[in-house]
């Protein structure tokens, strides 16, 4: 902070000392202005003596912006010495302080302090405002042992490890696998700020386009992922659909998603649906859009081939997708158990499988907001006590879905300084 101070009053300084210089006036009176580097407006006038009164051309140039670009000032550089070197005069301030230092990235991070506050802040005052009701609900909960939360923290791991063994095999990349678990964790990291998951898209699309990939290819090896999350997840249903009939844990599940319909109203929905699927038509009959479209669905053809003439890197494409539903279940029951709950493991996938995929058609990051009630009813259905289901989803949430950001944001940094993103 005090060196950015210190060059701004040292550029200050000189762009006063330049103004006393060039901002002079001739004999007749005229006032002559010389080439300032990177100035708005800048003139060129003979050199000041008997002759200064003849008229020459003046050569004005087009203002440009306060703060340009580096290429712009390296396009402008040889224009203005050449101009210089005519007059004949040369520049002995020209240095480091030519133009001022850029100062957005620190107004964008007090930015983000202020509104750092202003949540923590907010959630101050509803921790405060809610405490009493909090502790009264949670009064019954037993203290959690911690050995089964730690092997919840490694069941999550395990998912990160299992999710980069996926791009591996989709890309058909020689990548190590320390290198694309850390770009997993990286994009939880951007998946916990921007929703349906464009984060982690967009982390993935840049990785695998700094390895070599192009842009279609790299899409298409995002989109097989997500192919093979769909089917084992479809799978994963289908075998505890046993569990389901009879239950009551779909029901319960569900229930948040049939209330909160209830409760805005069956006109709003259907026009909202409406309004939906007719945006989508339009966006995907749009001629430009299918223009834009169309090389994607070629390459995701393409891609799709190739998998199918590989059955080794299918197989661990598959089988590493249904390895993070069974690792989320996992973490899920380990966090379960250390409560005390004696919750079966078949209860436990079935809930989080379909409270899973309820919570998916939520428009927020990671599901926030849809997935904790959904796994907190389903939990109670399968035989839980109520208030010790949602310490348990709380837990395991906090564990599984907001501690891997400390360590997404090294990786993403570490990511981005070896070249990687």
């Amino acid at each position: 902070m005090l060196q950015l101070l210190f060059s701004q009053l040292a550029y200050r300084d000189l762009r006063l000392h330049r103004h006393d210089r060039d901002h002079c006036s001739d004999p007749t009176g005229v006032a002559i202005e010389i080439p300032v580097l990177l100035g708005t407006d800048s003139v060129t006038a003979p050199p000041l003596g008997p002759s200064s009164h003849q008229t020459e051309p003046l050569t004005r140039q087009r203002p440009r912006p306060a703060r340009p670009s580096h290429d712009e000032v390296s396009a402008h550089e040889p224009a203005a010495i050449s101009a210089g070197s005519h007059t004949g005069a040369t520049d002995p301030d020209r240095h480091v302080f030519d133009r001022p230092l850029a100062v957005g990235p620190a107004r964008s991070r007090r930015r983000t302090v202020v509104c750092g506050i202003v949540v923590a802040a907010l959630l101050v005052a509803l921790a405060v405002r809610f405490r009493g009701d909090a502790a009264s609900r949670l009064s019954g909960v037993p203290a959690p042992r911690w050995h089964w939360l730690a092997a919840c923290a490694c069941c999550t791991a395990l998912f990160y490890v299992a999710n980069g063994l996926s791009m591996r095999a989709a890309s058909g990349l020689r990548v190590e696998l320390r290198t694309v678990t850390g770009v997993q964790v990286a994009a939880a990291a951007t998946n916990r700020i921007v929703p349906a998951g464009l984060g982690a898209i967009a982390v993935h699309l840049r990785f695998l386009e700094k390895r070599g990939m192009t842009r279609p290819a790299a899409l298409a090896a995002i989109a097989s992922i997500k192919a093979a999350g769909a089917v084992s997840h479809l799978v994963g249903i289908i075998i505890v659909a046993g569990t389901l009939s009879g239950s009551g844990i779909g029901e319960a599940v569900v229930s948040p998603v049939r209330s909160t319909l209830t409760g805005i109203g069956t006109g709003p929905v259907l026009v909202g649906c409406v309004v939906v699927c007719a945006l989508v038509t339009g966006t995907v009959a749009h001629p430009r859009v299918r223009a834009m479209a169309r090389p994607a669905a070629r390459a995701f053809r393409t891609h799709m081939s190739v998998l199918a003439h590989s059955p080794g890197r299918t197989t661990v494409l598959l089988l590493s997708q249904a390895g993070t539903r069974l690792f989320q279940i996992l973490a899920l029951a380990c966090t379960v158990w250390a409560f005390g709950a004696s919750i079966s493991m078949m209860s436990v996938a079935t809930v989080y499988l379909v409270g899973s995929l309820v919570a998916g058609a939520a428009p927020t990051a990671g599901g926030v907001g849809a997935l904790e009630p959904a796994l907190a009813f389903g939990l109670a259905a399968a035989g839980g006590d109520a208030a010790t289901m949602l310490a348990v989803v709380l837990v395991y949430r906090v564990i599984s879905f907001w501690l891997p950001v400390l360590p997404g944001i090294v990786a993403l940094a570490g990511l981005r300084r070896r070249g990687d993103l």
